[in-house]
Parts: structure tokens; C-alpha cells; sequence
């Protein structure tokens, strides 16, 4: 007898979801992103039109894409210099640092200058002069070894150096190594650290480092609950909204000023034509009663009581006055 074996194959379908896959990271090329508030600028910048909703949502996706490439570089001045990644630039002639002090090499000729030269360093040892390099742009005097200045230009140097090398491996493969964008990630927090440090004990100190060393130095916010795209949008509408409620009651005090100000210009000038009008007619009334001889046009002033005393002055020289005698025979 015969035993049958039934092989039982089951196969999965694999079908497309109802959603399009989206991949999350995108690599940021834009250096305005560097803005913390890029986004948000962005989305009061959207026409309220009937698309406003698809258009926030694009951007919505654009920014949760952009975050994780923007955490590397917007902390760094690395989207300004894509090529060099804010390192500095040496020269190839250069002797390298640990030859400097030698004096043989003084004299030497120029093909033995070249073999300890910068051009015909490894890796490591031009990384050594990248670090070199941006710590004496902050090195407090020639014996500095352990401040604050020093140990964020080392950290400095580590992070580009690791950025420009990840951004050599991704031209040869498509994976990203994980194993030194956390590292870099590491290094970011402990420099983010030293820099609150040193903001806190010395800020002309903090000032003239992130300067020398062109660091986007960001205050952290207060974490916040990660909003969706339903919340983030919103949040903008509502924002918009109540942006453009300010705006047109800016507007339309502007105009009740500019009513009220037309208003009392128009006020001033009935007021004066009024005042000539009224001006006019007393000059008329006053002309009147000179005609009909109810007022008389008169020089001067009346002066009641001297005009009394003149008049009993008159008289008093008529009745009792009498010329001086003269001997002069009539």
C-alpha cells in the first residue's frame, strides 16, 4: 500500500496597498530649510484657494521628510558647503602638523617636502589636520588643551569629517552606514551640551566660537507631542486664519482713521467758511445802522468822564475868568 503525500503550497499576493508606499527620507539641498520655521513661513504663504488642503498636506510630508536629513546638517553649516562640508580648506603644499617642528625639513628639497606634505596624506592624517585647523581658530593661547573652545572644535571636526565621509559612502551604495550616522548623531548631543555650557559661563566666549567655527546654534524648544498631518494642518489653518483676522482689522483701522482725519479737515474748513460768513454779515448789520443813523463811525475812544471834566472846566473860565490888566491905554 501506498502512502500519498499531499503537499499543501500556499502562496501570499502581494498587492499594492491602498495608500502609495512614501519613502520618509529625503536628502535636503535647500539651504533657507536651515530655518527652523521654514515650513511654518511656508504654509502662511499658501494661497486660500481651493487647493489650500492638498497643498498643506504636501508640505506636511515634505517637512517629516526632511527632518532626519536636516537633525545632521541644519545644526551645521553642511547645506552651505556641500562640497567640503564646513571644513576648512589646506593647502596641499602644507607640511603636515606632527612634521612642522622639523627642523631637516627646512632645507630639504622640494621632493622630499612633498612625501610630508598634506597631498600625500592618509585619511586620518588630513583629518588630524582638519581638527588642528579649527581649533586654533578658537584655541584660547598656545597651551589651551581642556577649555570648552577646544573641545567643540574637536567635535566639530569630528562631525564633518564623519558627515563628508558618509556622504562619500553613499555615492558608492544606496544604504546608509548606520553604525556612523549614530555616532554622529552621539557627537551632535555632546557638542549641543558644550555649547549650552558655555552660553551659560561666557557668552562674548560662545558668541565668537559659533562664529569661527559657523555653527547654527538653535535655543531647544520644549519637547511637544508629535502632531499628525490632520493636527499639523489645523494648526496652520487656524493660524492663517486668525493672521488674516489681524490683518484686516489692521486694514480697517487704517481706514476709520483716515475717515476721521478726512472728517475733521472737512469740519475745519465749514467751520472757518461759516466764521467768514458770520464775519461778513456783522460788517453788513454795522452798515445798516450807520445809514439809518442808529450808529455813528467814530475815531477813538469814549472817555465819559474826561469829557465831563472838560465841560465844567469851560464854563467855570467863562463866568469867573478875567484877562490881565494892561497899561496900555485903548
Amino acid at each position: 500500500m501506498i502512502n500519498l503525500r499531499r503537499l499543501v503550497h500556499t502562496s501570499c499576493r502581494l498587492e499594492r496597498g491602498r495608500t502609495a508606499f512614501y519613502n520618509v527620507h529625503q536628502k535636503v539641498t535647500d539651504p533657507a530649510k536651515q530655518d527652523p520655521d521654514y515650513f511654518e513661513k511656508k504654509a502662511r504663504e499658501l494661497p486660500l484657494d481651493q487647493n489650500y488642503i492638498d497643498a498643506l498636506s504636501k508640505l506636511y510630508y515634505e517637512k517629516i521628510g526632511s527632518e532626519r536629513d536636516l537633525g545632521l546638517k541644519a545644526a551645521d553649516n553642511l547645506i552651505l558647503e556641500k562640497t567640503e562640508f564646513g571644513l576648512p580648506r589646506i593647502e596641499k603644499s602644507k607640511i603636515r602638523a606632527k612634521y612642522e617642528d622639523l627642523d631637516v625639513l627646512s632645507n630639504a628639497p622640494e621632493s622630499v617636502k612633498k612625501v610630508f606634505s598634506v597631498e600625500m596624506a592618509t585619511r586620518r592624517e588630513l583629518s588630524q589636520e582638519w581638527k588642528e585647523s579649527l581649533i586654533k581658530s578658537v584655541r584660547q593661547h598656545s597651551l589651551d588643551g581642556s577649555s570648552l573652545e577646544m573641545k567643540i572644535a574637536w567635535l566639530t571636526a569630528l562631525i564633518r569629517h564623519w558627515s563628508l565621509l558618509v556622504n562619500d559612502i553613499g555615492q558608492e551604495t544606496k544604504k546608509k552606514p548606520t553604525w556612523l550616522t549614530h555616532r554622529i548623531w552621539l557627537v551632535i548631543n555632546e557638542r549641543r551640551k558644550a555649547l549650552r555650557i558655555l552660553r551659560e559661563r561666557n557668552e562674548a566666549a560662545f558668541e565668537k566660537t559659533i562664529a569661527a567655527l559657523k555653527i547654527s546654534y538653535h535655543v531647544p524648544k520644549q519637547p511637544a507631542h508629535v502632531k499628525t498631518r490632520k493636527a499639523w494642518a489645523e494648526a496652520q489653518l487656524k493660524l492663517r486664519v486668525e493672521n488674516e483676522k489681524e490683518k484686516r482689522l489692521e486694514e480697517l483701522h487704517e481706514r476709520y482713521d483716515k475717515q476721521v482725519e478726512e472728517h475733521k479737515r472737512e469740519t475745519q474748513e465749514k467751520r472757518k467758511a461759516l466764521n467768514n460768513e458770520l464775519d461778513k454779515l456783522a460788517e453788513d448789520m454795522r452798515r445798516i445802522d450807520v445809514i439809518e443813523g442808529k450808529a455813528f463811525e467814530t475815531v477813538g475812544k469814549y472817555e465819559p468822564s474826561l469829557i465831563s471834566s472838560l465841560t465844567e472846566t469851560v464854563i467855570h473860565s467863562n463866568l469867573f475868568y478875567h484877562p490881565p490888566p494892561t497899561m496900555s491905554e485903548k
